[in-house]
């Protein structure tokens, strides 16, 4: 049998829509331009998706668009940066995060020099539209204190007692700026980004010209108030400044406490078992050891820190190698068995409950280089910055 052109065009036109199925006769209809791939895919334009609504006052994520985490110049947590060194600059902030990229002073492992670029890269995540807290219940970055980023100070890379006093007048040129907010501090307050530990020795210095003497709350593995003869043998005034040694320093020349003084975490070896403890309570010092958090938690070791400290004016210091290994390997003198992450940032939280004054702190010894593909180290360490500048918003301090 022989079909005419309308017969075949419904019987193709049938097969294809199925069994049982009729379908009119398409003959007379004029054919359809195929759909293209790209109309039927994931890939066709979707109008509600690519336009822009520029309705006014419905955009509450400009802030956070211009903080995206991996553009712009690497500031601490895409703060502003600022002049603070300069006379011509006549800028006022309340809280200074400053660089001290020093390490002459490290006794095994180098490379600190490079700690304050590298927190800043590990701060990427922080940003002033993005940082608010839900255990302190409040963003540090939007409060009271205005936050700046001060860059590093520069020092000389070769002479390390040059170097310690480029430092110290970076440090002399930030407190002495006028604050933003003055019903909260006529003094702005400084975090420093180390750096070796030895620039705790010129930030403290520094820090006496305002506050007098400090009691300090040491966060170590290692005691650092070892008597240079002990630890670099004393036989030059440049061989006795190190970044265990410090604290002894600060000791002599009158600018820490006489008593009140902690070390926390303490658990490395010693070069004598009778000596470098007796010297070091003579430098009015304490401890508790890294192994006592086991023994008694982290709260009853920030009850203790409090009786011990009292209503004094605080220098927080940290050496991030108080922490495990496994929380921070990048560092330059490392000693298992340390505290965790959360340990540490849960005990710092709990002094700044407890509403103790700190005036200053420093976080020291990351050591870039020694991290690893994930940025353990460095996010940690701008984790613990945070929590300090949570620490110094919450517990706003006067002069006496």
């Amino acid at each position: 049998m022989q079909l005419s052109n309308s017969n075949l065009m419904f019987f193709i036109s049938l097969s294809r829509a199925g069994r049982g199925t009729f379908l009119e006769d398409t003959s007379q209809q004029p054919l359809r331009k195929p759909e293209s791939f790209i109309s039927t895919s994931i890939f066709q334009q979707r109008p509600a998706l690519i336009t822009t609504d520029n309705k006014p006052g419905i955009h509450p994520y400009d802030d956070f668009l211009a903080d995206t985490p991996y553009q712009g110049i690497a500031t601490f947590a895409h703060l502003n940066s600022t002049n603070c060194f300069s006379v011509a600059s006549d800028s006022t902030f309340d809280i200074a995060v400053v660089g001290a990229p020093f390490d002459l002073g490290v006794t095994y492992r180098p490379g600190a020099r490079f700690g304050p670029a590298g927190t800043r890269m590990g701060s990427r995540r922080l940003a002033p539209s993005f940082a608010y807290s839900m255990d302190h219940a409040t963003n540090p970055f939007l409060d009271w204190a205005t936050i700046v980023d001060c860059g590093d100070i520069m020092n000389d890379p070769f002479d390390k007692l040059q170097a310690i006093h480029d430092l110290q007048k970076g440090w002399d040129s930030i407190a002495a700026r006028k604050v933003r907010n003055k019903s909260n501090g006529t003094i702005p307050r400084i975090v420093s980004i180390g750096g070796d530990h030895t620039i705790s020795l010129p930030a403290i210095r520094a820090l006496y010209q305002s506050w007098g003497r400090v009691t300090v709350l040491h966060f170590d593995s290692h005691l650092d108030s070892w008597d240079p003869k002990q630890l670099g043998g004393g036989l030059t005034k440049y061989s006795e400044i190190t970044h265990g040694s410090m604290f002894h320093i600060l000791h002599e020349e009158g600018f820490i406490a006489e008593h009140g003084n902690m070390h926390l975490g303490s658990r490395s070896k010693l070069m004598d078992k009778v000596y470098d403890l007796e010297h070091d309570a003579d430098c009015g010092f304490t401890y508790i050891r890294a192994r006592t958090l086991d023994q008694i938690g982290s709260d009853a070791v920030v009850d203790r820190i409090i009786k011990t400290v009292g209503d004094e004016f605080v220098y927080l210091s940290i050496d991030i190698d108080v922490m495990d290994p496994a929380f921070a390997p990048a560092t330059g003198t490392i000693e298992p068995g340390g505290w965790t992450s959360r340990e540490l940032l849960h005990i710092l939280s709990s002094l700044a409950d407890a509403g103790l004054k700190i005036v200053g702190a420093d976080v020291v010894e990351f050591t870039p280089v020694y991290d690893n593909t994930a940025e353990t180290t460095a996010i940690v360490v701008s984790e613990i910055i945070y929590e300090i500048l949570q620490w110094m918003v919450k517990v706003p301090v006067l002069q006496s």
